[in-house]
């Protein structure tokens, strides 16, 4: 059965977090009811909502790899999955593969209400697909990869930051965040890892690698970014002095991290 997992570092009051996941529940009987027939039914099933909760979005190539299935296992759970209402699958580049991600009821029945669904567009769907395959590519080089939305729920509930980059100041005048698409998480502090599929302006990129910089709450930043976002970083790295605390590799190279000191655990909530 899926379990919720939480940061050890700075943890959230276990009693806090459970009553915040009650009070997302619409109702604890057809929650039971709703569990018991989509993630009981088998492991595959199982381990493609958990991905999918905590990565967010994902084809069935990444899919398959990351819970372990051949892809005929993966394309019929898709596929009932689908049926049931739990997964919304969306096909918006042309030559690429269907991205399938969880609805309302997929994420119920993963136990992760306390998350959003993820909204795919046509701007978007590129960098989610190449999210997903940075986190497949990540979970199979043997690291624990948590999402972004992941990270914004918990960062929620514990009221701090916990692996994010503080920018400035929003319009409100309080701290403005700028999260990570992934987080890998050891026996240490995190290391934030960005996917960075085209050129952000000069101003915005500088203040993010500044953050990123300046950040005590990680070990370190992993760009994987495509060549052209790639040279656009290099020079922001140069102007900022983060040498050594935010590294860019090719998105052929995702799985490998830079040698930041060890990663910081999460332990699975009671």
């Amino acid at each position: 059965m899926n379990k919720t997992y939480l940061p050890a570092v700075g943890a959230p009051d276990r009693a806090a977090a459970r009553a915040a996941n009650a009070a997302l529940r619409p109702s604890p009987t057809n929650r039971r009811r709703e569990v018991a027939v989509t993630v009981a039914a088998d492991a595959a099933t199982a381990s493609i909502l958990a991905w999918l909760a905590t990565i967010g979005a994902g084809s069935a190539v990444e899919l398959s790899a990351a819970c372990g299935c051949s892809a005929r296992v993966t394309a019929a759970r898709l596929r009932a999955l689908e049926q049931g209402g739990e997964v919304r699958s969306q096909r918006l580049l042309h030559g690429a593969p269907a991205l399938h991600t969880l609805t309302r009821r997929g994420l119920r029945a993963a136990a992760r209400p306390e998350l959003d669904p993820v909204a795919v567009s046509a701007s978007g769907f590129a960098h989610l697909l190449a999210v997903a395959r940075v986190a497949a590519a990540l979970a199979a080089a043997g690291h624990a990869v948590g999402g972004e939305r992941e990270l914004r729920a918990w960062e929620r509930l514990e009221g701090r930051p916990l692996a994010s980059a503080e920018i400035g100041l929003a319009r409100d005048g309080t701290i403005a965040l700028h999260r990570p698409d992934l987080v890998c998480w050891g026996p240490g502090l995190p290391v934030a890892i960005e996917v960075e599929m085209t050129v952000k302006a000069p101003e915005r990129l500088a203040a993010i690698v500044r953050g990123w910089a300046r950040s005590r709450l990680i070990a370190g930043v992993v760009y994987y970014a495509t060549p052209a976002a790639g040279r656009a970083l290099a020079r922001a790295i140069r102007s900022e002095c983060a040498q050594g605390r935010v590294v860019v590799s090719e998105l052929a190279r995702a799985g490998e991290l830079a040698d930041f000191p060890a990663t910081s655990s999460i332990p699975s909530a009671p």
